[in-house]
């Protein structure tokens, strides 16, 4: 059911965009700029061990120094990542997705993640992505867009029309990262409650 297929119908470029009561803005389609890693990203090379504890202004000129010097001058806000295998391996630290949040990355995308990251990152807002395929699909300085949709996460080349249809995320899931993440979720739920106590 799931895989890669060409479509006719060209790809549309934009957002979608819902909101709570309290006007806290979400999206269901999401478009950027790729930028390509390879295999094998830990934590460490994304948040270096020696920088974590800064802030993380100080820490993003220090993402992936590793093996991409000067990486926070190739991102531009609103790219999207994408990598091989197993991103996002080592040690659990919330840095390693939150410095990827500070230098505007608004997705990321591999073929397959580590189970610490994936969560963290669903937790934290950035949506994170295992993808088998997605390093054919496109190449860096490609556009990419992903589409939430009820049945399906729909991963489209805007360039080959090309795209990758993956199982949509549980629901739990889906509502924490269409939130922007646990922690505005539980705000969003416990300001609803106060109203409805309220009325």
């Amino acid at each position: 059911m799931y895989g890669v297929r060409r479509y006719s119908r060209s790809v549309r470029v934009d957002r979608v965009y819902y909101g709570s009561e309290r006007g806290v803005i979400v999206t269901t389609a999401i478009c950027g700029r790729v930028i390509t890693l390879g295999d094998e990203i830990n934590t460490d090379v994304i948040a270096p061990g020696q920088w974590k504890q800064e802030s993380l202004e100080v820490l993003k000129l220090h993402t992936m120094e590793g093996i991409v010097p000067q990486f926070f001058q190739q991102v531009q806000s609103g790219d999207i990542l994408v990598a091989g295998r197993n991103f996002g391996c080592g040690s659990h630290r919330e840095q390693a997705v939150q410095v990827m949040q500070a230098l505007g990355i608004q997705a990321i995308v591999a073929e397959s993640v580590a189970r610490l990251y994936l969560r963290s990152g669903i937790a934290l807002g950035l949506p994170v992505f295992e993808v088998p395929g997605i390093s054919a699909l496109v190449a860096a300085g490609e556009m990419l867009k992903i589409s939430f949709r009820q049945d399906a996460i729909c991963f489209a080349n805007c360039r080959t029309q090309e795209e990758i249809l993956r199982p949509a995320l549980p629901p739990m899931m889906r509502e924490v990262l269409l939130s922007g993440g646990i922690y505005q979720l539980l705000r969003t739920r416990i300001y609803e409650s106060d109203s409805a106590g309220q009325s």
